[in-house]
């Protein structure tokens, strides 16, 4: 028997409708489906479904990251042995030193590409 549900990948509902009925979470019309275009489809909405997922895991652990806000690098700490020195964080790789730090993935990755194309061209000119 065919299965009338929502032929929309990126919703979520995947309940049987009945035949010329919409969609209660993005509105599109009941399709008609055999047993294994639902299987298919089923399939279809599963990955779309764990790619958001995936996505927001990611955007939850590099939230976190502390990234320089010079080089892009992970590579920093917060400078906490001296007193006078509370809100100040020290990059490993750049050698930055300063009261500012990114949490921007996107930024960071920006950064990085610039730094690393910058440090290969003043190596390169040095030889």
């Amino acid at each position: 028997m065919p299965t009338w549900t929502c032929p929309n990948i990126k919703c979520t509902y995947n309940k049987q409708l009945q035949p010329g009925q919409h969609c209660p979470l993005c509105g599109k019309e009941a399709k008609e489906f055999k047993f294994n275009e639902f299987g298919n489809l089923l399939k279809k909405k599963w990955s779309f479904k764990k790619s958001i997922e995936r996505t927001k895991e990611y955007e939850r652990v590099f939230g976190r990251m502390k990234f320089c806000p010079k080089c892009g690098s992970t590579n920093v700490f917060w400078a906490y042995g001296l007193p006078q020195l509370w809100s100040v964080w020290e990059c490993r790789e750049c050698n930055y030193r300063g009261p500012l730090i990114l949490e921007d993935g996107k930024l960071a990755a920006k950064l990085r590409k610039k730094w690393k194309k910058r440090f290969r061209e003043s190596s390169l000119s040095s030889c």
